[in-house]
């Protein structure tokens, strides 16, 4: 087989890297269609294919060998369905490629990232002192502030993942890899992803990956973390109780619960999501509250104030392209 750019993008998009990845990721900002057939360009796409994946440029060259991302056996895969570890190896090498682009391009990167304690009322009082009410936008500015980035990535290659905790840079990290809006999800699921972070859970060469929270994962690292994140935003231990005979009466609870307890309905309605798993109840419950949406958009605010993309290496600027912070892009997409 002859060695080719088309060549090179079919080997890479074998190894689990498709155009719509590779694209905005590896390909310079300039790239079209028209630039696949000038072969005087073609080194420079190696060079970036080989810095992207930590191969040398003779195996980029070679027609022949494949360009499988690198493996993670120390990788901690929970709520994982029926999917082979090998299947999520593009997704994961791309997202810890992407949160190391992410905090070498930190405006003021943080010396000593402060790491939040263990017990989860313990980070609430932190985060909140004496208010009786923890958002996401709280926790979100606790964790920038502390030095621990909160990334939402926009792109990936499938199969994804749900939530991630990790070391790049020598720098803890919380990455998420689905697009659901919820403030009150994505709520529970970074404080969850923290307690990884808190507990030691995750370290270098070891991240912690949550495929899909709905699955079902009783093990005692994950039951921590969904208690851990019930205590940051609802105050205690457990869910307060809710009927949830239907998503209404879900609603009108959570509600209830928000004006005598303090703790926020949407925050509420995913915390006792974590529990039954039943998550599209919940999501209905917090449209009809008119808290359906917004995290999307707090998650690029706090994106936009603490990364420099203007600053970043050009390598680094592609992959940060796959990361919910670029105005131009998000408006293209829509």
């Amino acid at each position: 087989m002859r060695h080719t750019f088309k060549t090179l993008t079919r080997r890479l998009s074998q190894a689990g890297f498709k155009k719509s990845f590779v694209q905005p990721a590896i390909l310079p900002d300039w790239w079209d269609e028209t630039c696949a057939q000038d072969p005087s360009l073609l080194p420079d796409i190696e060079i970036r294919v080989a810095r992207f994946l930590g191969l040398p440029l003779a195996a980029v060259r070679d027609p022949d060998t494949s360009l499988d991302p690198p493996a993670y056996p120390q990788a901690q895969l929970r709520r994982v369905r029926d999917l082979d570890r090998d299947r999520l190896a593009p997704a994961i090498h791309s997202a810890m490629q992407i949160a190391g682009a992410v905090v070498r391009s930190l405006r003021v990167p943080a010396p000593n990232p402060v790491v939040p304690p263990t017990d989860g009322l313990a980070w609430r009082k932190q985060i909140a002192g004496n208010l009786a009410t923890v958002t996401l936008a709280d926790i979100l500015s606790d964790l920038w502030m502390r030095g621990i980035p909160v990334v939402p990535l926009d792109v990936l290659p499938a199969p994804s993942f749900q939530g991630a905790a990790c070391i790049v840079e020598g720098r803890p990290a919380i990455l998420l890899g689905h697009k659901h809006d919820e403030p009150g999800r994505i709520g529970f699921l970074v404080a969850h992803e923290v307690r990884h972070i808190a507990a030691d859970d995750c370290k270098l060469d070891q991240p912690v990956f949550d495929e899909e929270e709905e699955v079902r994962d009783d093990s005692e690292i994950e039951r921590n973390a969904d208690r851990y994140a019930t205590q940051v935003l609802v105050g205690g231990d457990s869910v307060p109780r809710l009927k949830g005979e239907n998503f209404r009466q879900l609603a009108r609870d959570a509600s209830q619960l928000e004006r005598t307890g303090g703790a926020d309905a949407s925050v509420i309605l995913f915390a006792w999501a974590a529990s039954t798993g039943d998550y599209a109840k919940a999501s209905m419950a917090a449209k009809a509250l008119y808290r359906g949406t917004g995290a999307r958009r707090q998650l690029r605010e706090q994106f936009d104030r603490h990364v420099d993309l203007d600053a970043a290496t050009e390598s680094d600027r592609a992959l940060l392209r796959c990361v919910h912070g670029e105005p131009e892009r998000n408006a293209a997409v829509g």
